[in-house]
This record gives structure tokens, C-alpha cells and sequence, in this order.
């Protein structure tokens, strides 16, 4: 591509992970046949940042049979596993999470060998920059050069770093803001003592992967609370959506909730049952909300709720459970008071949650407390850009874009843009259940059905 002349298409895909990719297999599903362009720095499509994992012991948090790109095509992905990576899978097995990325990858570009996506190009650069026009948008590339679409879809995933700071008195070299940045999940050497901040879902990624390798370690999880995602149950189905009758009250909506996990427990249902059964109508409830309950789940219920709705295979727990039995890892309920240095190492001093204190000598320090994004004043170039040219705005939250029912960007003003679109992370906030497969594979659906309604051309000519 020339950078004295821009690249042309019907709709520009910024960012070519999970959610860009099933983006464009939508598009091109429901029927779109112009110039369809992603814009994505990595060679491959579909992994992204949430399954470009390299280690087979991260395994998915959701089985195998309710993993489909296609919402109508439920054992899609169970089909595609057993056609070729693992014959014996069932629906209820947990897979690689490498795999999945491969399964997305290779949906897209059996559309494009098909011919289907014969126009379909992708760009490996990244986008930093938006401008708009008479004839759409305008974005302009790190690498150089710009694309001009007529439509954008923002499909922006989440960053690999978390925002967590690092405390005044640490030594910053020592402190890893991600595990997914450079070598932070590789073990330096036999015995490294490692403090993994967090207890979530990346935590657990991330002691999975120290774990595996041949240099033995030890390694310390610490949270407020020192709790652990729980497992699934997979006999257990979730119940009918639970009929509230608070609806709009956070603290008598969840009076009524525990009411409800009283009666399952009274009659020997687990209360997965009736955590699964909000799914449904997650997004209305939340919506509901006034936005001072909204900032008050998200201050002192949201980890507790996190750790029953977002939960990892029995597998994985039973294999923390062992490193525990064995000593090759500790959970700490506390928060860190100070880091200093001592020895080549870090003297970390933890205030514990029922009191008292405890110093831990730790070679490294990495974080996963998972993704505390703020759109009022995010990092990343284009989101920056757009918030300060007017052409969207954070949410009330500050945790993502504002959009219309859609997915439309909201302007300075609140007016839904015509040209530029999101789904997935950006739009968290706006709606509780949103970072998962199941709901960005209904989002990118009903995103290209809507948008294929609006594009008058839709044959590129030669």
C-alpha cells in the first residue's frame, strides 16, 4: 500500500483478534461481498491476546459445546475439534485455548478460499489515529499511510497490561504489569520465588504456565479476599431466569438472590444453577441499574460475583489443588503494603485480611488483576483520539465506549454515529455480560445484519 495513497474499502475491521475476526466471518456470512479490510499488527487472525496462548495447559473456562462462532450452529466448534485436534472431545470437554483461536482462524479463511471474502485484505499495522469525511472515515496507520472505509468496526478486544501501579517504595524492574508482555511467564531460574498478584481466572493462567516447566518454583497468589474462580459442574444445567421482583435495586435484587440460592441449596440444587440462569438476563438487569448501584457492584461485589459466574475446569482446579498439597503454592489473603529491595530480591510486606502482617522475600513480582481499563484517559492512540476529537465518548463508567442499542458510538453529544461501530470489550459498561464467546458471537451477527442493511454497495467491482 502506498503511503501517498490511501487503501479504499467498504468497511475497515481495526483489530483482528477474537472479536475482529468473528466481525468479518459474520460480515461475509450474511452476505457482504465488498472490500472488507482488518487491521491487525500480527500475522495471524482470530487469537489475539486471549488465545494466542502457547502453553496446551490453558485450557478454555467454557466447554467445547458452547464454544461455536455461528450462534445457530451450536456444535460447530465440537465438530472442527473432532474433524482433526481432538478426536475424542465431547461437548463437555475444555479445551486448549490455543485451539480456539486456530478454529476462529480457519473459519475465516475457508470464507475466503471459498471466494467469498475475495476482497478481503489484511493490513498489518496499527490504527492511531480517525478522522472523518464526506464519503466515511479516515484512519491513519502507526506504520504509515491510511485506510479510508465507509464503515469502521472497532473492534479494540482488551490491552495485555493491567493498570495496577507499581508501589512507590518498589523497584519497578521487578514488577511484570502483565503476563502476556515479553518473557514474564517463563521461570528464570530453579526456585524462582514469584508473587503473583490476583486470584482471578489470569492468575491461574499464569501459575498454570510457571508450573509447567522444567524449572521447578514457588509461587504466591495474593487478593483481598484470597478466593479462588470456582470450577464448573458439568451436570449441572442452569435453571429457568429467576422472576425479580427488585429489579432496578441492587441490594434488594441480591437480597432476593440469596433468597433464591437458599431455596436451591434446601432443595440439594447447586447454586450454579441460579447464578447460570441470570445469563439470559444479565444485560437487561444491569441496565436497570441507577449508575450509583452500578459503581456500587463494581466497588464491593463484582470479585465476589466474578470468581461464581467466571469459572475455570475441573481439571485446572484440581491441579491447583495439588500445588497447594505440595507446597509449590500459597494463597494469601492480604494487600501489599510495601516493596522493597533486599538482597537482589524484593522484601514485599503484606497487611493480611484478618489482621496482622507478613513479609515475603519474592525474586519477582507479576500482576493479574485483570483489565481495569479506563476510556476517560486510555494509553492506547485511537481511543485517545477518539474521545478527543468528539467522535465518541466514555461510558458513565469510564470502562468503555457509550453506543446505541447497535453498537454505534455515541458522539460528544449522544448522537449515534452512522460509520463508526463496536462490539465486545469496548462496549463493557454499557453492558455487563460482554468480553465473552457466546455474547460477541451474537454481536458480531446481529452488528453485520445490521450493517449489511445499510451499505448500498455491496459488490466490489473488479
Amino acid at each position: 500500500m502506498s503511503q501517498s495513497e490511501p487503501h479504499c474499502c467498504e468497511i475497515a475491521i481495526v483489530g483482528g483478534g477474537c472479536s475482529g475476526a468473528l466481525a468479518a466471518v459474520h460480515l461475509l456470512t450474511n452476505g457482504f461481498r465488498g472490500r472488507l479490510t482488518v487491521i491487525e499488527p500480527r500475522d495471524r487472525l482470530g487469537a489475539g491476546l486471549a488465545y494466542s496462548t502457547s502453553f496446551d495447559q490453558h485450557l478454555l473456562n467454557v466447554p467445547a459445546g458452547k464454544m461455536s462462532a455461528f450462534p445457530n450452529q451450536p456444535g460447530h466448534f465440537l465438530e472442527w475439534l473432532r474433524a482433526g485436534h481432538l478426536p475424542e472431545a465431547t461437548a463437555d470437554s475444555f479445551a486448549p485455548r490455543g485451539l480456539f483461536g486456530e478454529y476462529v482462524r480457519d473459519v475465516l479463511q475457508q470464507r475466503i478460499q471459498a471466494g467469498i471474502g475475495r476482497f478481503f485484505s489484511h493490513i498489518r499495522a496499527e490504527a492511531i489515529g480517525l478522522s472523518m469525511d464526506a464519503r466515511g472515515a479516515r484512519l491513519a496507520l502507526k506504520e504509515g499511510g491510511t485506510v479510508h472505509a465507509k464503515r469502521v468496526v472497532l473492534a479494540l478486544g482488551n490491552p495485555a497490561s493491567s493498570s495496577t501501579p507499581v508501589p512507590k517504595q518498589g523497584a519497578q524492574e521487578g514488577w511484570y504489569l502483565s503476563p502476556w508482555l515479553g518473557e514474564a511467564l517463563r521461570v528464570r531460574f530453579a526456585g524462582e520465588r514469584i508473587l503473583v498478584v490476583g486470584t482471578g481466572l489470569t492468575a491461574v493462567d499464569s501459575v498454570l504456565a510457571l508450573q509447567s516447566q522444567d524449572k521447578p518454583c514457588e509461587i504466591f497468589m495474593l487478593s483481598r479476599r484470597g478466593v479462588l474462580a470456582q470450577a464448573h459442574a458439568l451436570q449441572v444445567a442452569p435453571g429457568r431466569a429467576p422472576s425479580l421482583k427488585n429489579r432496578g435495586n441492587l441490594r434488594l435484587m441480591f437480597r432476593e438472590l440469596r433468597e433464591q440460592l437458599d431455596v436451591a441449596r434446601r432443595s440439594d440444587l447447586c447454586w450454579r444453577t441460579v447464578v447460570d440462569a441470570l445469563r439470559p438476563i444479565s444485560n437487561e438487569l444491569w441496565q436497570e441499574l441507577p449508575l450509583a448501584d452500578k459503581r456500587r457492584f463494581l466497588r464491593h461485589l463484582k470479585r465476589y460475583w466474578d470468581s461464581h459466574r467466571h469459572r475455570m475446569a475441573p481439571t485446572i482446579h484440581a491441579r491447583l489443588n495439588q500445588y497447594r498439597e505440595s507446597g509449590a503454592l500459597q494463597i494469601i489473603a492480604g494487600r501489599i503494603q510495601e516493596v522493597s529491595p533486599q538482597d537482589g530480591a524484593h522484601r514485599v510486606r503484606i497487611l493480611l485480611k484478618h489482621g496482622g502482617e507478613r513479609g515475603l522475600a519474592v525474586d519477582r513480582i507479576l500482576s493479574c488483576t485483570g483489565i481495569h481499563e479506563s476510556y476517560t484517559d486510555s494509553p492506547r492512540p485511537l481511543i485517545r483520539n477518539l474521545v478527543e476529537s468528539g467522535l465518541a465518548r466514555p461510558n458513565d463508567l469510564g470502562m468503555g465506549f457509550r453506543t446505541d442499542q447497535h453498537g454505534a458510538l455515541l458522539n460528544a453529544v449522544g448522537r449515534p454515529s452512522s460509520v463508526l461501530f463496536t462490539l465486545g470489550p469496548p462496549r463493557r459498561g454499557e453492558l455487563f455480560e460482554t468480553t465473552a464467546v457466546p455474547e460477541i458471537r451474537a454481536q458480531a451477527e446481529a452488528l453485520a445484519i445490521h450493517l449489511a442493511e445499510r451499505i448500498p454497495v455491496f459488490a466490489a467491482s473488479g
